[in-house]
C-alpha cells in the first residue's frame, strides 16, 4: 500500500480540485432562481436589503430587520454555515427583531454574495472571510456588535473576535466548526441510499460542493434525499420542497474557486492533528464571553 506523506496530502487533493470547474455546466439554476427561492423562504418577513460594497469590487448581500424600537440596542449579526444562506434563519428572525436590530449577510464566496479567488494557503483564505466582515461592519456603520454564527459562521465569528475583540460584545456559537461533535442523533442512523454513497465516493477528491453541480438536474433530488431533516426543521413555516429548493440554488451557483477548502482542512490536520479549533477559546480575552448552544 502507497503511503502518502502529510505535506503532500494538500497537494495531492487540490490537483483534483480544479476539474468540476472546467465542466460545463448543465445545472438548474441561475442567480434570478437562488432570488427568488431566497424571497419564498423570507416571505412575509419585514426587512431591507442592500449590496454592502467591500475591497476588491467584491458586494455582500445583507438583510437588516431593525425595528424602530431596539435601534439603541447593539446589534446581532447572523453569519450562517458552510452551503448556507441569510435565508435559512426565517425561522428566528421575527422573535430576534424584537428585542435588538438584526442584521444577516450572506458570507464572501456563498449565496448571493460576490464569488472571488480564494488564496489557496488556509491561513490567508481565513483571513480574506475575517477581513470581509469587518470592512462589511465599517461600511454599515456598526460600532460593536453581537455575532451568531453557525457552523463555519461559528468558526469565522471566534476568529474574527481574536482580531477585532473591540468590535464584539459577546459571540453565540451553533453547532460551530471546532467543536466535538454531538452525540449520534436518531436522523443519523438513517440509511443513505447506495446511489448517492457511490456518487460521494466519485467526487470526494473534489471540492465539497462539486458533486451537487455535476450531477445537473439530479441536484434538487440529491438535496431533498440527503437532508430532509431541512423539511421537518421548517414544516411550521413550509409544507412543500421551498427550503430544499433554496438551499440547491445556494449551493449550485458556479464558483469562482473553491479549491482552497480542501487546502483549508488539510492543511489544519497537518498543523494541529485533527479539526479541533477549541484551542481558540483560551486566546479570546475579553470579559463579554461566549454561549456555545
Amino acid at each position: 500500500m502507497m503511503l502518502v506523506k502529510p505535506g503532500e496530502l494538500s497537494s495531492c487533493l487540490c490537483r483534483w480540485c480544479w476539474i468540476p470547474n472546467w465542466l460545463p455546466s448543465w445545472c438548474p439554476t441561475s442567480e434570478k432562481q437562488l432570488q427568488t427561492a431566497e424571497d419564498k423562504m423570507l416571505r412575509c418577513k419585514d426587512q431591507s436589503c442592500q449590496y454592502v460594497p467591500i475591497s476588491g469590487g467584491n458586494l455582500l448581500w445583507t438583510l437588516d430587520f431593525s425595528s424602530d424600537t431596539a435601534r439603541d440596542k447593539t446589534p446581532l449579526v447572523l453569519i450562517h454555515g458552510f452551503g448556507g444562506g441569510v435565508g435559512l434563519w426565517a425561522q428566528n428572525l421575527d422573535d430576534l427583531s424584537q428585542y435588538r436590530p438584526i442584521f444577516a449577510l450572506d458570507l464572501l464566496g456563498f449565496g448571493q454574495s460576490s464569488r472571488p479567488l480564494f488564496s489557496s494557503d488556509a491561513s490567508e483564505a481565513e483571513d480574506q472571510f475575517v477581513e470581509s466582515i469587518e470592512q462589511w461592519r465599517a461600511k454599515m456603520g456598526l460600532e460593536s456588535m453581537i455575532l451568531l454564527g453557525h457552523n463555519l459562521g461559528g468558526y469565522l465569528a471566534v476568529s474574527y473576535a481574536i482580531k477585532y475583540p473591540e468590535r464584539v460584545k459577546h459571540i453565540v456559537l451553533v453547532e460551530p466548526w471546532g467543536f466535538p461533535e454531538r452525540p449520534d442523533t436518531v436522523e443519523s442512523d438513517r440509511p443513505i441510499p447506495v446511489w448517492i454513497k457511490a456518487l460521494g465516493a466519485m467526487f470526494s477528491p473534489f471540492n465539497p460542493l462539486a458533486g451537487l453541480r455535476l450531477v445537473g438536474p439530479l441536484g434538487p433530488t440529491l438535496v431533498q434525499t440527503l437532508r430532509p431533516d431541512f423539511k421537518k426543521k421548517f414544516s411550521a413555516m413550509f409544507s412543500d420542497n421551498t427550503v430544499s429548493d433554496y438551499i440547491y440554488h445556494l449551493n449550485a451557483q458556479p464558483p469562482r474557486s473553491f479549491s482552497f477548502w480542501m487546502s483549508w482542512v488539510t492543511q489544519t490536520l497537518e498543523k494541529k492533528g485533527s479539526t479541533d479549533k477549541r484551542f481558540y477559546c483560551s486566546t479570546i480575552s475579553w470579559n463579554q464571553g461566549i454561549t456555545l448552544l
